[in-house]
Formats: structure tokens, sequence, C-alpha cells
């Protein structure tokens, strides 16, 4: 029986997403790739002729990977009956995704407008813009969402996502626990909610 030879392409990526995580874009240099990887320096350049095309690589397979997590969470048992429900989706789409891929969540918030991004990354975090930004104006015609520019609000969530989540580091979500995770949650939803008049 013959073991399976590993991507090189996915190992360089993945040692990039780390120490984009770890040092910025900016901080990695092309030798830390191929170190983290365990591959040669030349290695890298069979793959990704500049550091700007590994860059929108890692960060083109690491956002591509959150659409899909949020579109999955989003379909799950159908269509959602409720603003709050479909709130709850995209936490869970959040969650799962941080969860699971602490380096690649934290590279995103840090890179997303960094000047490397090519036209296609741009359009591919333009695409996740969108959907949260649909979901916000479809809760405000419903009454759920408090008035506000939908873009803004959104960014407020995801803000406040990803400062639980910087506050976990290095451990992440598994620090929470199951209650604690569903307060942050609530008090999320809080800050998109329109309040009942008192």
């Amino acid at each position: 029986m013959t073991s399976r030879k590993p991507d090189l392409a996915q190992l360089l990526l993945d040692a990039a997403i780390t120490l984009f995580a770890e040092r910025t874009y900016e901080g990695t240099q092309m030798p830390a790739v191929a170190q983290r990887a365990g591959v040669g320096v030349g290695s890298i350049y069979r793959y990704f002729p500049s550091k700007e095309a590994l860059g929108n690589a890692a960060f083109q397979y690491a956002k591509g990977a959150l659409l899909a997590e949020m579109a999955g969470a989003l379909a799950e048992g159908g269509p959602a009956t409720s603003t709050r429900e479909e709130f709850d989706r995209f936490w869970t789409g959040l969650t799962r995704y941080a969860s699971a891929h602490l380096d690649a969540f934290v590279f995103l918030e840090h890179q997303q407008h960094d000047t490397f991004l090519a036209p296609e990354s741009r359009e591919l975090a333009a695409e996740i813009d969108r959907v949260g930004s649909d979901f916000i104006e479809r809760g405000q015609r419903a009454g759920a969402i408090r008035d506000g520019d939908a873009q803004h609000l959104i960014a407020l969530a995801v803000g406040a996502f990803t400062g639980l989540l910087r506050q976990q580091r290095p451990d992440g979500l598994s620090r929470l626990t199951p209650q604690a995770l569903t307060r942050a949650q609530d008090a999320v939803w809080d800050l998109l909610s329109r309040k009942a008049p008192a």
C-alpha cells in the first residue's frame, strides 16, 4: 500500500495562511513560507510566481471556504422562518469556520483591504459583503433589524465576532463555554435588532 503524496500547493497555502495570521502578509517572507511547509524556496515559485500571487491564492482559498461554510449554514433546514433564525445561521457559519480555520479567519480579517489583493480577490470579498448586506436589508424590511446603513451594521456585527475571537486567542472559541458563546450571540443580535418601544 502506497501513501498518498501530500499536495505541495496546498501545503504552501496552509503554511502561508498560518504565517500571514501570525506575522501579517507584509511581515512574512517567502523563505519563511517554504520553511514552514518543509520545502525549498524554489518549490514555491513553481506554483506561485510571486508573493502577491501566493497572497491572492491564500486569500481566495480562505475566503471561498468561508463563503461555502456560510452558504451551507444558511441553507440548513430549508428557508429561515424569521430574521432571528437567519441571524443564528450566520452565527453558526462564522463559528464553524473560525473554529475549524482560526488562522484563515484571522488572516482574512487582517488582510481584506490590503493593496496586494487582485480584482478577483476583491470581488470575492465583495460577494461575502453582499450576502451580509442583503440579510440586513431583508431584516429591515421585515421590521426586525434597526434602521441604518446595511454595510455599517454588518461590519459592526462581524467586528464584534472578530473581537470576541481575538480575545480568545490563541485557542479560539474552544475556550468559551456553550453558554458564554450563546450570550455573545444574543448580544450581537441585540446590537442589530430593532427594539420594541418601551
